[in-house]
């Protein structure tokens, strides 16, 4: 009977190992199912949390236009978003440099002035020589259609309506009896307002957290704005504002850098 036990006993001990190794491989086979469904529930899960419904941006090359805006675009589906502007405006150089001469605008003269013997002899308009730049506003709206329908990335169409609001000082014209005409007198205000109706083509592409956003747009530019004169052909120095209007082909190329969240 004592045999007997034993050899059971060695049987059983030999069997251990195969036993244990059974085991051992299906705790790792076990382990390896979880890790690799854990590590894919991960990843779906910081996918949609990834964080791409929101950008904050800037235009870095705004300064040539006068206009320094902040940008708030946020998507509300895969394919359609709205972005939304406002900041400041001073000097636009680029409109300085393309319409210094001027001489497509027709002014509307105070009603005091004879329109047949105008002569103003304040500082032309878009020049700077005692013209002084005073900071404005602006403000717009954008919506957007994303061809590939891939959230905030990709080429997309947008349209938008942004308006303009440029502000000017200039000293107003004394007569001096010696010397004439003398731009010296008291600050006169004057001002410019844009409203442009835009078609935008671009492409926007997301990094880690920074976008970079290319734009070529076409549209209409409804320009008006108030200047400053004064009739030097009038022995009492008539003086007052002037109003224009002008309505312009508009093309615009822009480039913008933001941060998604």
């Amino acid at each position: 009977m004592i045999k007997m036990i034993l050899v059971l006993a060695f049987v059983a001990a030999l069997q251990l190992p195969n036993i244990s190794s059974a085991q051992s491989r299906k705790s790792i086979k076990d382990s390896t199912t979880v890790i690799i469904f854990n590590q894919s529930a991960s990843r779906t899960k910081s996918n949609i949390k990834s964080g791409e419904d929101n950008i904050i941006k800037i235009a870095p090359l705004g300064f040539v236009s006068g206009t320094f805006p902040i940008l708030y675009e946020r998507r509300v589906t895969d394919f359609f978003s709205v972005q939304l502007s406002g900041g400041l405006t001073n000097k636009n150089y680029f409109r300085t440099a393309m319409a210094k001469d001027a001489d497509g605008i027709k002014y509307t003269y105070p009603d005091t002035w004879d329109e047949n013997n105008t002569n103003d002899v304040s500082e032309h308009i878009y020049e700077f020589n005692y013209r002084k730049v005073q900071m404005g506003y602006m403000f717009g709206v954008q919506p957007r259609v994303y061809f590939e329908s891939d959230g905030l990335e990709g080429a997309f169409l947008g349209l938008s309506l942004d308006y303009y609001r440029y502000n000017f000082q200039i000293p107003g014209i004394v007569n001096d009896a010696n010397n004439g005409h003398k731009q010296n007198g008291a600050m006169q205000s004057e001002h410019e307002n844009f409203k442009d109706y835009m078609v935008h083509f671009g492409n926007q592409a997301l990094n880690d957290r920074i976008t970079l956003e290319y734009t070529a747009a076409l549209g209409i530019r409804n320009v008006s704005g108030t200047k400053y004169v004064a009739n030097g052909n009038s022995v009492n120095n008539l003086e007052g504002m002037a109003t224009y209007k002008q309505t312009l082909f508009n093309y615009n190329l822009g480039v913008k850098v933001g941060y998604h969240f």
